[in-house]
């Protein structure tokens, strides 16, 4: 055969073979795509979900977050269980969603034209606004005054940080070539969250960031040098996302949003999520909590026999417990954590405790889990040292310890020393370039808090064992 014919029978089988198998192929790239009758019968949904401050964290080993405990609820009413498959970023939520690597997107994304052409979206679970987040006075020792930006026509000249896949670019892009208002529009990484983003206005490291309302509220404790007040877009639906192929899971999803039980829930979780998690109570260092010479609390005596058991001055105790409740035995903190040392249900639940409201069986259930750290940490050789581990751990989890050890000894400190080694890379674990480190398995952590927690016990520690005896 001529070399001619043999090329010319090539091109020509080549392809007609290549047909034979988009069949297939096809079959392959949408066999992960599911729609409600594929989940219940595998009894599984898939939720897509993305480590952030608010929406999805794992708080004293516990999972939280307003789309976790929302999609858990939604699971619940299919009678499935469910199946986080974690995004790195926002920017990968869709894409995973669209190549069937999960089922639905729970996360309160803003409808818009370009995300609408590639993901089904689910009635409003929500309504907001984007704002703009400026600095209301300046940082370090500048004495520069501020002039507040108060209209989206004020923006003309400035720099906007923002992440590129995110409706806030959109919206800048309008602002930009639809109202021709000259600004300047900085694109982060995607695993930059909103949140890091505001506290990056807030120190000064960037001028300006666009948020939605409800998640710049959530903050406002946090950032009191901060505006949140000025408006640039008009009040925008915020709802999940499931994929085009999957109509009846789009039709159950709805079904569950409509019923007067859902939205009472998603208000609870808006309130607990949105307006209480950075409420806290500011704790002090204040030596005695009752006025009674000697003592620091009515309940001294029970603290002295539950320290005992466990081997702790009881001091040490009290000063824990001031921390956690300010003896307040009917005290439930913003993540659901009750009584006088602030257990979580299912802390409690491991040692079969259920009223937690009850001071000596929190004492019990709470002693019996520092017990259990204390094994936890026991390649800490050190005492001292090992009692900082425990108190972080008691605060956050033992979890997110153990990513700030790994981040460590990565970066080359040592994992068994406390100061300017794991309690540096606790601290940064709130920032998503460490949270999401391959090092890490728990994912975000207010890390400010384990450590000025810890700090603030021992302290309190000290203060105590000047002025009360043994």
């Amino acid at each position: 055969m001529k070399t001619g014919t043999l090329t010319n029978l090539l091109k020509w089988l080549i392809p007609a073979t290549a047909l034979l198998y988009l069949p297939l192929a096809y079959l392959l790239f949408f066999q992960n795509i599911r729609d409600l009758d594929d989940i219940k019968a595998q009894e599984r949904a898939r939720i897509i979900l993305s480590y952030d401050p608010i929406n999805y964290l794992i708080y004293r080993g516990t999972p939280m977050g307003f789309s976790y405990e929302a999609a858990e609820s939604f699971c619940k009413y299919l009678g499935v269980e469910m199946e986080v498959v974690l995004g790195e970023d926002i920017n990968q939520m869709l894409p995973k969603l669209k190549s069937g690597e999960g089922d639905i997107v729970a996360h309160n994304l803003t409808i818009t034209g370009t995300r609408e052409a590639i993901v089904a979206f689910s009635n409003p679970i929500d309504y907001t606004e984007q704002v703009l987040i400026q600095r209301r006075r300046p940082v370090g020792k500048s004495k520069k005054a501020i002039s507040l930006l108060r209209s989206a026509a004020e923006l003309k000249g400035t720099v906007i940080s923002v992440r590129r896949e995110s409706a806030y670019f959109t919206r800048l892009q309008e602002l930009q070539y639809d109202e021709e208002i000259e600004l300047r529009i900085k694109t982060v990484p995607g695993e930059r969250s909103t949140s890091q983003l505001i506290r990056n206005v807030a120190t000064g490291a960037i001028d300006y960031t666009i948020a939605d309302r409800n998640i710049a509220e959530a903050h406002r404790t946090l950032y009191p040098n901060l505006d949140f007040s000025t408006a640039i877009s008009s009040r925008q639906p915020l709802a999940w996302a499931v994929g085009k192929r999957s109509p009846k899971l789009e039709k159950a999803l709805n079904k569950w949003l409509s019923r007067p039980e859902t939205k009472l829930h998603l208000r609870i979780l808006h309130a607990k999520y949105y307006d209480r998690q950075y409420t806290f109570k500011r704790r002090t260092l204040r030596a005695f909590h009752s006025d009674r010479a000697g003592m620091v609390s009515s309940y001294d005596p029970l603290i002295r026999s539950y320290a005992a058991k466990i081997g702790w001055d009881w001091r040490m105790l009290a000063s824990l417990i001031y921390e956690e409740s300010q003896f307040d035995t009917n005290a439930v903190s913003w993540a659901g954590a009750s009584g006088l040392m602030q257990l979580m249900p299912a802390t409690a639940g491991m040692f079969r405790i259920t009223n937690l409201f009850d001071p000596e069986s929190n004492m019990k259930a709470g002693t019996r889990y520092l017990k259990m750290l204390n094994k936890e940490w026991q390649d800490i050789p050190d005492p001292e040292t090992r009692l900082k581990f425990i108190l972080a751990s008691y605060n956050v989890g033992p979890g997110h310890v153990r990513d700030a050890q790994a981040l460590a000894v990565k970066f080359n400190k040592d994992p068994h020393l406390w100061e300017s080694n794991v309690e540096f890379y606790l601290r940064l674990k709130s920032k998503p370039q460490y949270y999401r480190d391959k090092a890490t398995t728990y994912g975000y952590c207010n890390g400010i808090m384990p450590v000025e927690y810890t700090r603030n016990i021992i302290a309190r520690y000290n203060l105590y064992q000047k002025a009360i005896p043994l």
